[in-house]
C-alpha cells in the first residue's frame, strides 16, 4: 500500500514535470512603445490641429501645406510617413491591444491575414496611421469577418518586416499565436 501510494506520488511527480510550460511571456505593449525614441519625441512636440473657422484662406497654413511650405504641416507629415522600428522588438514575444483591419480571407471568409491598428477605422473610414503604428498579422485562428468591429489582444512573435497593401504599409509585423478579445488589464 505505502509502495503503491509512493509509486502513484513519483508518477505525479513525473508527469507534473513532463508538462509543456505555457507560452505566456508575452511582453504587453503600447502603441507608443513601438515607436523609436526620435518618433516619439516628433510626434508629442506636433502643434495641434485646429478645427474650428471653417475653410482656410487660399494662402492660409493648411492650403500652404500641399507645397511643403508650412513647418508645422511637414512636421505632421514626417511622423504620418514614418516607417523607422526598435531593432531591440524584433523576434520578440509580445502582446498588443488593436484593431483588426481585414487583408486576406480563406474560402469561408475567415479573415487569415490583417492589420492590426491602435483605433477603429483606421485604413478604412480615416487615413492610415503611420506604418511604424501598423502591424501585419498572420494568424491560423479562425476569424469571422464580423468581429471587427471589437478590440483584441493580438500575441505573437513581433518582427520588424515591413508589408505594403493598398491600404496601408506596415513596418512591423507578427505571426499570431493567440487572438483574444480585448480586456483592460
Amino acid at each position: 500500500m505505502v509502495k503503491s501510494l509512493y509509486m502513484a506520488l513519483i508518477l505525479t511527480l513525473v508527469a507534473f514535470t513532463a508538462l509543456p510550460v505555457k507560452a505566456e511571456d508575452y511582453k504587453a505593449l503600447e502603441w507608443t512603445d513601438l515607436l523609436p525614441e526620435e518618433d516619439l519625441k516628433k510626434m508629442e512636440q506636433l502643434p495641434e490641429i485646429s478645427h474650428e473657422g471653417g475653410e482656410a484662406p487660399a494662402g492660409g497654413a493648411l492650403n500652404q501645406a500641399f507645397g511643403n511650405q508650412d513647418p508645422a504641416a511637414a512636421a505632421w507629415n514626417e511622423v504620418l510617413m514614418s516607417a523607422n522600428v526598435k531593432a531591440e522588438l524584433n523576434n520578440q514575444k509580445v502582446k498588443v491591444p488593436g484593431f483588426i483591419v481585414p487583408v486576406e480571407y480563406d474560402a469561408d471568409q475567415n479573415v487569415t491575414a490583417f492589420f492590426l491598428v491602435p483605433y477603429f477605422g483606421a485604413c478604412i473610414h480615416v487615413p492610415p496611421p503611420p506604418p511604424n503604428q501598423i502591424i501585419f498579422v498572420t494568424n491560423k485562428q479562425k476569424i469571422k469577418g464580423d468581429m471587427i468591429y471589437s478590440p483584441f489582444w493580438i500575441s505573437g512573435t513581433l518582427t520588424t518586416e515591413t508589408m505594403s497593401h493598398d491600404l496601408a504599409k506596415s513596418a512591423y509585423s507578427m505571426k499570431a499565436d493567440k487572438i483574444e478579445e480585448y480586456t483592460y488589464e
